[in-house]
């Protein structure tokens, strides 16, 4: 018996936009927040205020969002590329600014100074794993690969 190749799913653009989508939507709180911290809008809105209506904004967006994929879905799933790096890359920038954002967050509601490098470990490390899960699995992207 001659051992082949391990045989590798093809995911389809439905299932990478999904992902991308998501991941966004979680991310979105801690994106918005970045720049907020950025151009000092603290000082002028009541920032508990604006993050309720953040959350708002977000949860409206993934509701009309889940709606668009899923009306686009069929469509969707006959689009496949040959790989999806600059999806990843994309994926991997947007999570780099959520592991900033949610350090804004953190210190938005008054959580100690003195552990948010403990909090940046400890998200940045969860979001690393993911992010490497999903580039081998989905995206079909290896980096930790010899060649």
């Amino acid at each position: 018996m001659m051992k082949g190749k391990k045989i590798t799913p093809i995911y389809s653009q439905y299932e990478i936009n999904t992902i991308l989508f998501y991941g966004m939507m979680i991310l979105f709180l801690p994106l918005v927040l970045v720049f907020t911290y950025i151009f000092d809008v603290d000082s002028y809105l009541d920032i508990n205020k604006f993050i309720l209506w953040t959350v708002i904004v977000n949860f409206t967006i993934s509701l009309i969002g889940t709606v668009v994929l899923l009306l686009r879905k069929d469509h969707l799933k006959r689009v496949v590329k040959a790989n999806y790096r600059n999806e990843f890359f994309f994926l991997g920038l947007i999570s780099i600014f959520g592991i900033l954002g949610v350090v804004v967050f953190y210190d938005y509601m008054g959580g100690n100074r003195d552990y948010i490098a403990n909090i940046l470990v400890l998200i940045f490390a969860v979001l690393l794993f993911t992010l490497i899960f999903l580039g081998r699995k989905f995206f079909k992207f290896d980096y930790m690969k010899k060649k």
